[in-house]
């Protein structure tokens, strides 16, 4: 019997890593001291990690053409993902990402192919062998996003696919996707994954805890709320009960980009192999506090492995 797998529904794309000393004013001059290309996405990135721990997944990633199509298609040929659709109709866009010395990263996004998707494409997947569903913000405020909500419906409609659980990641995009949309993806029951400024931003309140209970009360779920060097505090659904979860103590950062995606990507990983949802978080915690130490949004199988041995 084949071990049930998670898809992950969203963007794989190049981001262009610019290091600047600070982001420049309207109107000033910056010089970057360092460039790199490197692939990233929410979806890639929090895929990467059940690669890593080697559970079953599928990375469902539209890849166009393009320098950036086609640095993707290489990179998935190294790493041997085989793309889920490809789009020779749209080159590939890019992610801008300018980072400060303290780590703190601000994004310019370039969407192409990418971010193009078709229910029609998931008519050939098993979803009998499907357990979990990842989804993230960007995806569903681009235009295409009302097709991913309406394929979820769909799926979730049908009482075969009930068990099957939502992982959703809207990062700041909560704030700004249409309400109408955002509560039909509420009333699918996902467990929220975001930030604190996230949280605090869209529910008008003044704590984590006040945060995750409003968050709780539109999705009947699970709500982890990433807090930085504070940890993630953590509402369990199922106990009624929410605690915050410590952070690694006096972790190294040098760039947060890819942080929050390789937590989440640790916490369902962890539920998958039976942890209860504050051990997942926990794990998930120091998962992010090794991606925060290094340049980029994911980490080497190696420096994983001996990161897994910690957990």
């Amino acid at each position: 019997m084949h071990p049930k797998q998670t898809l992950f529904i969203g963007s794989t794309c190049v981001d262009v890593v610019l290091n600047v000393d600070n982001v420049p004013k309207p109107g000033e001059d910056e010089s970057i001291y360092e460039q790199t290309m490197i692939v990233g996405g929410c979806a890639y990135n929090a895929a990467t990690i059940l690669r890593q721990f080697g559970l079953a997944h599928t990375l469902c990633s539209p890849v166009g053409t393009g320098i950036y199509g086609d640095f993707i298609r290489r990179h998935f040929e190294n790493m041997k993902i085989a793309p889920f659709v490809q789009n020779p109709d749209m080159p590939n866009g890019c992610c801008y990402c300018i980072v400060e010395p303290n780590g703190r990263r601000t994004f310019l996004c370039q969407h192409g192919a990418e971010y193009k998707f078709s229910k029609e494409w998931f008519k050939n997947i098993d979803f009998s062998a499907v357990d979990g569903i990842y989804f993230c913000g960007l995806e569903i405020e681009d235009s295409d996003g009302e097709k991913i909500v309406c394929f979820l419906e769909e799926l979730k409609s049908q009482p075969q696919n009930q068990n099957i659980s939502l992982f959703f990641a809207p990062g700041p995009r909560i704030c700004s996707i249409n309400k109408s949309l955002l509560q039909r993806i509420f009333a699918l029951n996902p467990v929220l994954h975001l930030n604190d400024d996230e949280a605090l931003a869209f529910t008008s309140t003044k704590s984590v805890e006040s945060a995750a209970i409003a968050l709780f009360d539109r999705t009947n779920n699970s709500v982890i709320i990433t807090c930085g060097k504070l940890g993630a505090y953590t509402y369990d659904a199922a106990i009624k009960t929410g605690k915050m979860i410590a952070a690694v103590p006096n972790a190294k950062v040098a760039d947060t980009t890819g942080a929050g995606d390789s937590h989440c990507g640790t916490v369902i990983a962890s539920l998958k192999q039976g942890f209860s949802l504050f051990e997942a978080v926990r794990r998930g915690n120091i998962i992010a506090s090794v991606v925060v130490g290094q340049k980029g949004a994911t980490i080497s199988q190696q420096l994983f492995d001996q990161t897994a041995k910690l957990l």
